[in-house]
């Protein structure tokens, strides 16, 4: 099974450094995307934790003959297993950095992640970073935003597009090393030859409205291309934050 991909990462035209990381291993099937939070409280350091420590977890459990690390959870798949525990090994990497350096203790990080066997794609996420799945036909978001206003959209109090706008848009209740319970949302699902996965940071999705991401992949020669035109776009609406898309499509031939 072909896996290609291209991504990504750029600090917009507003922040001063990158506090976005991401990982792209088409030989692990892995595909990840952490934003980290914190300013100045060295966010950056956290979402570079949840990258290495993600590659790392799912890298040594190609293999099923280990040692399993928390408690393995029967509802979930291998790969969804492997991807929940790698986020919480992240979590706890994250506090054990703010106990050595307790100037980080604002730090912490979202995270949307990939893991791909075959056509076989296991999704895991904590807080806003997102998923969308792109075919023929259109675009659709498929991770479920861990933050304020999607709560109130979901309660029917807000509007998808008041909730783009409104000034608690960018407060999230989930996220990595926040010291609370995590809810990692784990899903699965058949990629298509004609479908392509995108992953990206709220620096993307909060600037380009989801038609207008369609519109940019499909009219891109080669996924490089897209989500170079990807970042450009969303600098052109103004970059508000850092800004990180990753494209992941499989070989047609192959499915």
């Amino acid at each position: 099974m072909g896996i290609f991909a291209a991504g990504v990462t750029d600090v917009g035209c507003v922040r001063k450094h990158n506090e976005d990381s991401l990982l792209s291993d088409p030989a692990l099937g892995l595909f990840v995307v952490a934003d980290g939070l914190g300013g100045h409280a060295a966010g950056e350091v956290a979402s570079q934790i949840v990258v290495e420590t993600v590659g790392r977890f799912v890298g040594q459990t190609l293999e099923k003959d280990r040692t399993w690390p928390v408690e393995y959870d029967p509802s979930l798949s291998y790969d969804g297993n492997r991807l929940k525990v790698s986020f919480l090994l992240s979590d706890q990497a994250i506090a054990e950095d703010i106990r050595r350096n307790p100037e980080r203790e604002t730090m912490g990080s979202t995270v949307v992640a990939g893991l791909f066997h075959g056509a076989r794609v296991t999704l895991a996420h904590v807080g806003d970073s997102r998923a969308y799945i792109l075919g023929p036909e259109g675009i659709r978001q498929v991770t479920r935003d861990h933050s304020w206003v999607a709560e109130q959209v979901a309660n029917g109090v807000l509007t998808p597009s008041e909730a783009r706008v409104h000034p608690f848009r960018n407060v999230i209740t989930q996220a990595l090393g926040n010291g609370g319970d995590l809810d990692v949302e784990v899903q699965e699902f058949d990629l298509s030859g004609s479908d392509q996965l995108l992953l990206c940071s709220d620096g993307l999705s909060g600037m380009i409205a989801d038609k207008q991401i369609w519109e940019i992949v499909r009219a891109s020669k080669d996924l490089q291309s897209a989500v170079e035109s990807l970042i450009l776009v969303a600098r052109e609406h103004g970059g508000d934050d850092n800004i990180t898309a990753i494209l992941v499509g499989l070989d047609s031939e192959d499915v």
